[in-house]
């Protein structure tokens, strides 16, 4: 995935920074449902055709 250089980060304000701090102090995470999903899929794929280059 390719970025302008000239990306600039925004800043967390309000309950995202409660959230972030939540998850810091207690060693999770914060993520949305699509994101998680998108994971799952992407490592599934990826174990089956592991298992199917290991017959």
């Amino acid at each position: 995935m390719k970025y302008p250089l000239h990306t600039v980060s925004k800043p967390v304000s309000g309950s995202e920074v409660e959230k972030l701090a939540n998850a810091i102090k207690s060693g999770g995470y914060v993520a949305n449902e699509a994101a998680l999903a998108l994971a799952k899929k992407i490592a599934d794929r990826r174990h089956s055709q592991k298992a199917a280059n290991a017959v």
